[in-house]
């Protein structure tokens, strides 16, 4: 018995309507878009709007800015002249590396939402699309404006994006009784502070963020404990310890070898010394700190200091979207 496809020959003609026409090729039109978007890693939410023609609401505004600046800087040891020296380092400032000539920074910005970074992470892109270095800038629940770093990539694990609060999310006390027992697992102070900026994230970001295990070694012992929300060792900063007890394990992050990236900022832009997780190995009353300059200090346990947090998103514990499901079912 004969089939439909049968009635077609190469080349056959047949009638029809220019209406029908019309929508064979905008439908075709339209699957080429698509398919060319994908290729190319186009946010899905704009490939949507393009498809659709409807436009839909922006959510979150999240920028992301690639720092394509090739400046090199000395991984450099605790100097306070340097400090100074390094005090109007700013990003996106220019500055001067030698006798009439000056260092260029320039920034590949683009307007992305959260969920745009989770998929990169989730399909393993984050090498590429999310290199160390990538700023990423966003709004808080309360109006504050965020400012994060990208610091490593598969760093804990394959798989996983660490990122670092390079602009500082306030100040706060390790501990407000001046003890450093039990390191960063006993800085309770801090840890609940922590707890509190978490609340201020994104719904969005707060739902793929990792809990993440701070493992110490503390007088012989290791200590650890979990938070969404984190401080740096002194190690994955710096690479080496001055004040602190290496625990054995820890990696530096590759972004922290040029000092100058150590460096953090306040609401003004200012440079600023922030907390580590270590506590001072020499007494204790102080927590290990990072000067305005990028190195090491120590500072007494209940000083109010700089907050630069980091935390993980990790691509095993993604959940898939709908959009993953509605791809597998297609025939």
């Amino acid at each position: 018995m004969a089939s439909l496809t049968d009635l077609f020959k190469a080349e056959t003609e047949f009638a029809v309507k220019a209406s029908e026409m019309y929508a064979v090729m905008k439908e075709a039109a339209k699957a080429e878009f698509l398919l060319n978007a994908a290729k190319c890693d186009v946010p899905h939410t704009y490939a949507r709007q393009i498809a659709t023609g409807v436009k839909e609401d922006a959510g979150t505004p999240v920028f992301i800015g690639i720092d394509l600046s090739r400046g090199k800087d000395s991984s450099g040891q605790q100097d306070e002249q340097k400090d100074k020296e390094n005090a109007d380092a700013t990003p996106g400032r220019c500055r001067s590396v030698g006798s009439g000539s000056v260092g260029i920074v320039r920034h590949n910005e683009q307007r992305v939402e959260w969920i745009d970074i989770q998929d990169i992470i989730k399909k393993g892109r984050a090498g590429v699309s999310l290199p160390p270095g990538t700023e990423i800038n966003f709004t808080l629940k309360n109006g504050d404006l965020a400012q994060v770093v990208v610091v490593g990539v598969d760093h804990y694990e394959k798989g996983d994006c660490v990122f670092w609060f390079r602009r500082i999310v306030g100040r706060h006390c390790m501990n407000r009784n001046g003890s450093n027992k039990n390191g960063f697992s006993g800085a309770e102070d801090m840890r609940e502070y922590l707890e509190q900026i978490y609340s201020l994230l994104p719904d969005e970001l707060q739902s793929v963020i990792a809990l993440h295990t701070t493992v110490q070694k503390i007088d012989g012992q290791t200590i650890k404990c979990e938070d969404r929300l984190f401080l740096m060792t002194e190690f994955e900063g710096r690479g080496d310890t001055v004040f602190s007890e290496y625990n054995g394990t820890g990696k530096q992050f590759p972004f922290f070898k040029e000092r100058r990236n150590r460096v953090a900022y306040d609401e003004d832009g200012d440079p600023c010394w922030y907390w580590t997780a270590d506590p001072s190995a020499a007494n204790t009353t102080n927590f290990c700190s990072f000067s305005y300059g990028g190195n090491s200090n120590s500072a007494g346990a209940s000083d109010d200091g700089g907050v630069a947090p980091l935390f993980v998103i990790r691509q095993s514990e993604i959940a898939p979207s709908d959009s993953d499901g509605a791809k597998e079912n297609v025939c």
